[in-house]
């Protein structure tokens, strides 16, 4: 994800992904979001279900975001503790990602791409398959 944007998740969600100030053997938000920007309004929705949900449940405010990434074309978001309410949340996240092109955020289905060394995973629009 570019830097503007990523600043722009920093920043609203402060409290959600304070992680990336720890050392990246403790959190990988250091690192940003490994993905690209067209899932940039989704982690935004999904961000702001998740600081919703911590805000009306006192027990869930020590919630962090450890890590963020495309992995086989899904949106992929990784927390600490583990609360199942938000594994829900997270994949509903995950179950949108893959009908939204990680490039643009138009509508979009998973493909599998060629590669040197095999082949890869990638939700992508009608116009670049």
């Amino acid at each position: 994800m570019n830097e503007a944007n990523t600043h722009r998740l920093f920043e609203r969600f402060d409290q959600l992904y304070r992680g990336r100030h720890l050392p990246d053997t403790q959190n990988l938000m250091c690192y940003g979001f490994s993905c690209e920007d067209g899932w940039f309004a989704l982690i935004w929705e999904w961000s702001e279900q998740i600081e919703a949900y911590c805000q009306m449940h006192p027990d869930a405010d020590d919630l962090m975001v450890v890590q963020v990434k495309q992995k086989l074309g899904e949106l992929r978001f990784y927390t600490q503790p583990k609360i199942w309410d938000i594994e829900y949340l997270i994949e509903a996240a995950r179950i949108r990602s893959l009908q939204t092109c990680e490039l643009t955020g138009a509508p979009g289905a998973l493909c599998q791409l060629p590669s040197e060394v095999g082949s890869y995973y990638q939700t992508l629009s009608i116009s670049f398959i």
